[in-house]
């Protein structure tokens, strides 16, 4: 199984949520609202495209195996990623625009340390626990 595609499609993960760290460090909502609704876009767009790889490829492919210890954590992981992304949907329905930014600027900015810290714990969960076992 090659699994250099899914770490070129975290490494692109990682550059929206750096760019999104670097945004939300400027403490200026209202001139970085824009930049940052696309950049909550782009990561939308990342994690769809990532996401829909696993479940049609990589995932199944673990199943398929042999492997009892790799197949348990493979519908785990496939369960954990299921809530992770109905909480980033949500966040993203709720602030993929300057204005819905804008108009709840607590909530986004509270949500936003918790979504960007969620995914890169699951990505660093991904590469560190589950791909060494393939």
């Amino acid at each position: 199984m090659e699994l250099k595609h899914y770490l070129e499609q975290h490494d692109r993960i990682r550059e929206e949520l750096a760019e999104l760290k670097k945004l939300l460090a400027k403490q200026d909502l209202e001139q970085n609202a824009t930049e940052l609704a696309f950049h909550v876009s782009g990561l939308a767009g990342k994690l769809n495209i990532h996401l829909t790889s696993e479940d049609q490829y990589l995932y199944p492919s673990f199943f398929r195996g042999s492997d009892e210890v790799l197949v348990r954590k493979a519908h785990e992981y496939q369960n954990e990623m299921g809530n992770l992304l109905a909480v980033f949907t949500d966040f993203k329905n709720s602030f993929n625009t300057k204005i819905k930014i804008l108009s709840d600027r607590d909530r986004f900015l509270n949500e936003s340390k918790g979504i960007i810290q969620s995914i890169e714990q699951r990505m660093e969960k991904e590469e560190k626990d589950l791909y060494r076992l393939v």
